[in-house]
């Protein structure tokens, strides 16, 4: 399940989830992006993963595919997260080869936040 969260910079979106992406959920951010970010240049995403087990993005890949030119605005993904760091990066980095994504655990959250917005 995806919540959008506030965010601390107008160009990241700031979301939260736990288990899978779902298509639902991609469609989502996908209108967040077509509505706030296709026109004005770059952006990010910080995402928060609250699920002990880890998460899977492929929701994501459908969105991918239909709006591959929205989504060649992404600049940097940020992955917060208390597991599985490692697996969620490479997943990310297969579907967005030519963003910058970087793992934090939880109690780096003020770390991921300068990071993107360096």
């Amino acid at each position: 399940m995806l919540s959008i969260v506030p965010s601390k910079d107008v160009e990241t979106i700031a979301i939260e989830f736990e288990g899978a992406v779902t298509h639902e959920d991609a469609m989502k951010i996908d209108k967040i992006i077509q509505d706030k970010y296709v026109d004005k240049g770059q952006f990010n995403i910080y995402a928060i993963i609250s699920e002990e087990k880890g998460a899977s993005f492929h929701g994501l890949e459908e969105s991918i595919r239909l709006h591959k030119e929205a989504w060649n605005h992404f600049h940097k993904f940020a992955v917060i997260s208390s597991s599985h760091g490692e697996e969620q990066l490479v997943e990310m980095k297969l579907l967005l080869p030519d963003i910058e994504v970087k793992y934090f655990k939880l109690d780096e959250m003020n770390e991921a936040w300068e990071w993107i917005q360096e």
